[in-house]
């Protein structure tokens, strides 16, 4: 008989080794070395089944993390799936969907109200997950050979008349950790993280050994102040030296890939970003680099487009679970200047009604309404319950 239980800290290694079979096989590095969040010993929260012998036929792994959101910074708390791997002998046992059921489990006991997947299966979308939020994708080219073409390009992002600033770009070796953390905490939207988290994160640059890209980490500084941060993956053969003799921060291994040089993630104010983004095409020899922009970040993405981008929209990444409304607009409580409960109300089975006509909203209109600021407002919802923003999630935090 199989057993769909919790795994232990030393029955990690097992899950590795599988997840290293179905995802990596002989392909470096490892699922594990990527992935410290599923695979590292400590207060394990992934599931797997096990069968008659003991052997572990399938994996779900489960990270838990805490977004913050708003100016207050509000907290909620949030788990994400991923490195979801069953032994081709086991195979259409249905082992991934009784263990997907434990993790949700799981999150519900956590009073996490969000379960976010990198992932669009039927597994996920029959069990209600859906397409979430809104981002766009901003492609960033070189200002072309024209005199003075880079200066231009930065002159669209300032006032008229402003002086442009001396900004200094470097790679950043482990010595600016600190630097980066503060830069990360400043952002109104992110997901909580220590020094040391980032720093492990950094690290593992799962997201560029997911796409074969190498990870460069360069810091943006005005008089040695540091004021943007980009975490970039490029095609290994595309590489730039910035002759600073900095050692960087570990990179994803240096495989063969096809996918086109992008943003992992970035910080610092909009005006500060936007002008480290723009340049990055002309400063390390790119033909075109991608930056997936969340909804919120309005002024990033305004300045950017200033510089004739290309932009062009669609969802979030991955699709996301509403595990418990009620959870959910309580930690979000903080966004709005009026109690929540005068525009939603959630019943004892948790259903969603508008608190102004009682009509009932379907489930699939849930992260519309709370996550994605162009879905269609119905009249008996008010204006002032605005969506909730959550950061791009195909980035340094991808599970």
């Amino acid at each position: 008989m199989t057993t769909y239980r919790l795994l232990k800290a030393q029955e990690l290694t097992e899950a590795v080794r599988l997840s290293d079979s179905v995802f990596r096989p002989q392909t470096q590095p490892s699922m594990g070395e990527m992935f410290p969040r599923l695979f590292a010993p400590g207060i394990v929260h992934s599931y797997g089944a096990f069968s008659e012998d003991g052997t572990l036929a399938s994996f779900m792994g489960l990270a838990p993390s805490t977004l913050r959101i708003g100016v207050n910074r509000d907290s909620i708390r949030a788990f994400s799936i991923g490195s979801v791997c069953t032994a081709p002998e086991h195979r259409g046992a249905g082992h991934a969907g009784r263990l997907l059921q434990q993790c949700i489990a799981h999150a519900a006991r956590a009073e996490a109200p969000l379960l976010f997947v990198s992932g669009e299966r039927s597994l996920y979308t029959r069990a209600g997950c859906v397409p979430f939020g809104r981002s766009a994708n901003v492609v960033l080219r070189p200002p072309g050979s024209a005199e003075g073409a880079p200066l231009l390009l930065r002159q669209s992002l300032y006032e008229p008349g402003a002086v442009l600033p001396a900004l200094t770009l470097r790679e950043a070796g482990p010595e600016e950790l600190l630097r980066l953390h503060a830069l990360h905490a400043a952002e109104n939207i992110s997901f909580d993280e220590s020094a040391a988290g980032l720093g492990e994160l950094l690290g593992a640059a799962a997201y560029c050994g997911v796409l074969g890209l190498t990870q460069r980490i360069i810091l943006a500084s005005i008089e040695h102040e540091p004021v943007a941060y980009a975490v970039i993956g490029v095609p290994p053969h595309l590489q730039h030296d910035f002759n600073d003799g900095v050692t960087s921060m570990p990179s994803a291994q240096e495989t063969p890939s096809e996918n086109l040089p992008t943003v992992i993630a970035y910080g610092g104010t909009a005006l500060h970003a936007a002008d480290l983004l723009s340049g990055l095409p002309e400063t390390l020899g790119l033909e075109e680099i991608h930056v997936p922009v969340p909804w919120q970040d309005r002024e990033l993405l305004a300045l950017l487009q200033k510089t004739d981008a290309e932009v062009s929209y669609g969802p979030n990444a991955g699709t996301l679970l509403i595990i418990d409304a009620r959870q959910l607009l309580e930690q979000a409580q903080g966004l709005w200047h009026r109690p929540w409960e005068e525009a939603l109300r959630v019943d004892k089975q948790g259903r969603l009604f508008a608190a102004s006509s009682g009509r009932e909203l379907d489930r699939s209109e849930w992260a519309g309404l709370l996550f994605d600021p162009e879905y269609p407002r119905p009249d008996d919802l008010p204006n002032w319950l605005i969506p909730i923003p959550l950061p791009y999630l195909y980035g340094l935090h991808y599970i």
